[in-house]
């Protein structure tokens, strides 16, 4: 990345900063040459789309980069979110899935897999992908999943997982 492209990136991370997505998709939109066609562009660009809920839109630049970077997890995530705000949670889960054969121990996948299951009224299935999530990272997953809306059926089940492991301070 150019050292043009890169500042375009800063003064884009700025704007997201300040709660200007649009701005920040016009600063994208303007880098020279091909720098908006990479990577970091594209993640940046995702962000601003999530922030103006343009889902169907984030999944267009997410699907492709399944492909051709399945290294990366956070084209898995992103891809999975906005599957699941522009069309379905079956199709998100599917995505999710596939990226964890490649990512099978990322704790924000085994998270949001939990947050499906447990929506689809799997509570089982969900308890075990937020144990296993839980053993990569169980400090920031843990505080997640006390408020997160879409683990409320198996709320009990993570309280008593704090408890277990002396976490009595985890909000």
């Amino acid at each position: 990345m150019t050292e043009d492209a890169a500042a375009a990136c800063q003064r884009a991370i700025g704007f997201l900063e300040l709660g200007m997505p649009e701005d920040a998709l016009a600063e994208l939109e303007e880098m020279p040459g091909g720098a908006a066609g990479l990577s970091p562009a594209l993640h940046l660009k995702v962000d601003a789309l999530f922030r103006l809920q343009q889902w169907a839109a984030a999944a267009e630049i997410c699907l492709p980069m399944l492909e051709k970077e399945p290294s990366d997890p956070a084209w898995w995530i992103q891809a999975a979110y906005a599957k699941r705000r522009a069309s379905s949670i079956e199709e998100a889960e599917l995505i999710l899935r596939s990226g964890l054969q490649g990512h099978p121990r990322h704790a924000l996948m085994l998270y949001n897999l939990a947050c499906y299951a447990c929506v689809q009224g799997r509570s089982e299935e969900a308890c075990h992908f937020l144990s296993r999530s839980f053993a990569e990272d169980a400090e920031s997953m843990l505080v997640m999943a006390t408020g997160d809306p879409d683990l409320a059926p198996i709320r009990p089940w993570i309280l008593d997982q704090i408890k277990a492991r002396g976490s009595g301070g985890v909000p």
